[in-house]
């Protein structure tokens, strides 16, 4: 069951960034201002998952939910040896999904930031000749209204626990009944985290349904676009803020990727550019 936007929702305001310092004034704003951020190497008016671009729409939650069980277990079976940090996605599902997500498995989670710079460099990082996009919202009003959430559909199913509502959410997630549509955010444990989610100071977004469009569930929870804006940074500026993100923050493939498999991949695409063969 896909949620209706509230009549009452305000769309997301864009906002161009034009210039190079422009955009690095953006970027300590909200950086300041603590809130999340995503970026897109192109322009996109949603924001849809993964999992939601890689499986028919036609499909039953069942089925999806099938397949995404079916994805936990495979992974599971697979893995001989977890990396450090990673050992909790052998009996988690949501971190399972999490360490997925990282290794470019579809899934119905959303990556951000909470850093904008890191979110700034998957934004110009690709598509030279597109323009970049950095969405972002206030992750202290989300902490408000991810609350007051719970009121307002249910008695809240459980506690916080410091994760934002992470046990309410891994019990609701999977259910397969059509759910009551919510919004959380998951921070994977900021101390023990796996290297290349604490590189990026990752965290992850996650509804109970399926094809949810998770730009209007963040417009359906803060209700004012004084809490959610869309940043768009012109094509032409991408290669010069890759230089500064690099050169003044330390911010790069190598250093967001710092694990042996990206460090692997990092190797191919430097020392073997435009090199097809395997």
């Amino acid at each position: 069951m896909r949620a209706l936007p509230d009549k009452d929702i305000e769309p997301w305001n864009d906002e161009l960034l034009a210039t190079v310092n422009q955009t690095l004034d953006v970027l300590t704003m909200l950086r300041a201002k603590q809130w999340l951020c995503r970026g897109q190497s192109s322009k996109y008016s949603k924001l849809f998952t993964s999992f939601d671009t890689h499986t028919p729409a036609d499909l039953s939650r069942s089925e999806k939910l099938r397949r995404e069980r079916t994805s936990i277990n495979f992974f599971r079976s697979a893995t001989r040896y977890f990396a450090h940090g990673e050992e909790p996605a052998a009996h988690d599902d949501l971190v399972a999904l999490m360490v997925l997500r990282h290794y470019g498995v579809p899934t119905r989670l959303l990556d951000w930031s909470q850093s904008p710079f890191v979110a700034a460099y998957f934004a110009f990082a690709d598509n030279d000749d597109h323009d970049g996009q950095i969405w972002s919202f206030d992750e202290i009003q989300y902490e408000i209204e991810g609350d007051k959430q719970w009121d307002r559909i249910r008695a809240k199913p459980m506690p916080k626990d410091g994760d934002g509502f992470r046990r309410g959410a891994e019990i609701e997630a999977f259910l397969p009944r059509d759910p009551i549509p919510w919004f959380v955010c998951y921070f994977y444990n900021r101390f023990a985290g796996f290297h290349r989610q604490k590189a990026q100071e990752g965290a992850f977004s996650l509804t109970p349904e399926f094809g949810r469009d998770h730009a209007d569930a963040i417009a359906t929870l803060l209700r004012e676009t004084a809490y959610y804006v869309r940043y768009t940074v012109n094509a032409d500026l991408k290669s010069e803020l890759m230089k500064i993100l690099r050169r003044k923050h330390g911010i790069c493939r190598e250093s967001l990727f710092p694990d042996s498999a990206g460090a692997a991949a990092t190797t191919r695409a430097t020392i073997f550019a435009g090199d097809d063969n395997d």
